[in-house]
């Protein structure tokens, strides 16, 4: 080989070394690109989430937060929105007594006063009820970007949105006045929309005066009248839970729940712990509707006692217990608007524990709207509307800026066991623990229920059901708090809802 061959092949030789180097620095340089390229696309994706799920599930809690300092700023310059009640009347307005360049001096008024006082709120104090979940409307245009604009250039002052509530006025002045004077609530909506009607609650108080007994009312926990009983009061409930125990107990009993049978002795006992029948009272030999209508303690706590258990929470956690009940569309994380109604079973509870839980003592809570959505399932074929209690919110323009959609809220038991419970409430009502209602010219179906709180005989009166006559059905749930037994009964306070409503 020549000397000038040699040299070519070294050179070839250096030049494929060089390309070598040359595609092993250029494929390194590809990997660095394309892992930089990677983390960016997961830094975006995960931005591009995060905005997303801003924009779904968070920006309209910020937007209705009361602190939001943006929203409250720009509610200076805005009249406050009205809210309506279902047939139109006022429940809050606001009474314009300002010049156009300062709205300081504007009053919130509040026709009804006590009687819609918890549900309806303030907007003083910081803000609560309607006011504080309805709080970005009723301090906004709820206009186009350009109207906007169009009003800040020209220095009008505008109105906020109004909200229009499914409230009824008539039904919620008599459950208010029903109540008397005792501590208690009533919750009443349409089993077939999901409309909410009716949330009384007693002690209350006059958001008009506000300023003057405030600091009475805000540190009176003996009598908190500023808490909406009606949502927002956990309470033992009593028999009315026997509802819940009797859907269990058909749960794990699909084709015999008809066959149970129990001979009542007036009291059962679990383990040296003993459960007695109201006053200690013998039913006798009961069948599954005679025990529920008489309310038998025995019966219910030894059906409990023999069901399985995990398979009893199962069914527990399915008619919503545990978990907020989601009103209005509004986020189900707000436990401000509805509290979640407890129940503390699992499987290490003793048989003591079952046996008083399935007859709604022990530490089982509830608030008197879920239980009142109970009996509007059974109702509505066993399926819970959606409640809601705003039904629309329209601008100064009487543009419609939101819909209240009538929708599903969740199935919480079959076609056949809610026409099962129907039967067995109506037969309380017939010739039960309310036969109260017999003879009555409306078809009422119902649940009573007495929690014992101590030995003093002190009580939770119950009643949970739903009448209806023609095309007009009501649930309700109506509680007595803290009242001596056998002094007044919340069935009684039903009775003068439904007999006013239904005549």
């Amino acid at each position: 080989m020549s000397r000038r061959e040699q040299h070519q092949m070294s050179k070839d030789s250096a030049r494929r070394r060089r390309y070598k180097s040359e595609q092993k620095e250029r494929r390194k340089l590809n990997r660095q690109a394309m892992v930089t390229s990677v983390i960016f696309c997961i830094i975006f994706v995960f931005m591009a989430g995060f905005y997303l799920n801003f924009i779904v599930n968070k920006s309209q809690d910020i937007i209705k937060d009361t602190h939001n300092e943006r929203v409250a700023e720009k509610a200076k310059t805005i009249i406050r929105g009205t809210i309506y009640a279902e047939g139109g009347e006022k429940l809050a307005y606001t009474d314009t007594n300002s010049t156009e360049e300062d709205l300081s001096d504007d009053t919130r008024k509040y026709p009804y006063g006590k009687t819609f006082a918890q549900v309806i709120g303030y907007s003083t104090k910081g803000f609560t009820g309607l006011e504080q979940r309805c709080n970005s409307d009723l301090s906004t245009e709820g206009t186009t970007e350009i109207e906007k604009i169009a009003n800040d250039f020209s220095n009008t002052t505008v109105s906020g949105c109004n909200v229009y509530t499914t409230l009824n006025v008539k039904l919620q002045k008599k459950a208010y006045e029903s109540i008397g004077s005792d501590k208690g609530a009533v919750f009443i909506m349409d089993p077939s929309t999901g409309a909410v009607l009716t949330t009384a609650s007693k002690p209350s108080f006059n958001p008009e005066k506000l300023d003057k007994i405030w600091d009475d009312i805000s540190t009176d926990n003996e009598n908190s009248p500023l808490l909406n009983r009606a949502t927002l009061g956990l309470y033992t409930p009593g028999s009315t839970f026997k509802i819940v125990t009797t859907l269990a107990y058909m749960n794990q009993h699909k084709n015999d729940y008809n066959n149970f049978s129990y001979y009542c002795q007036g009291r059962a006992l679990f383990h040296n712990f003993k459960i007695n029948c109201f006053d200690g009272h013998a039913h006798g030999s009961e069948d599954f509707e005679h025990a529920f209508a008489n309310s038998c303690n025995s019966a219910f706590s030894t059906m409990g006692d023999k069901l399985n258990l995990k398979k009893y929470i199962k069914t527990v956690n399915g008619l919503l217990f545990n978990e907020i009940i989601p009103f209005d569309n509004f986020n189900t994380s707000d436990s401000n608007y509805c509290k979640k109604s407890r129940f503390v079973l699992n499987e290490n509870s003793t048989q003591a524990e079952v046996a008083q839980t399935s007859i709604g003592q022990g530490e089982t809570l509830v608030t008197p709207a879920h239980m009142a959505m109970l009996a509007a399932a059974i109702a509505n074929k066993g399926v819970l509307m959606k409640p809601y209690m705003i039904d629309k919110v329209e601008n100064s323009n009487g543009t419609i800026v939101s819909q209240a959609e009538k929708t599903e809220c969740k199935k919480l038991m079959t076609k056949s066991q809610a026409k099962q419970l129907q039967e067995y409430m109506s037969a309380v009502c017939d010739y039960g623990t309310a036969r109260i209602f017999s003879g009555s010219s409306y078809e009422v179906y119902g649940k009573t229920g007495t929690a014992e709180l101590d030995k003093n005989n002190n009580v939770n009166s119950w009643f949970v059901g739903y009448a209806k006559k023609g095309k007009k059905q009501l649930a309700i749930a109506v509680v007595y708090e803290n009242i001596k037994d056998g002094t007044i009964s919340a069935k009684e306070c039903a009775k003068e809802i439904f007999d006013d409503y239904f005549k």
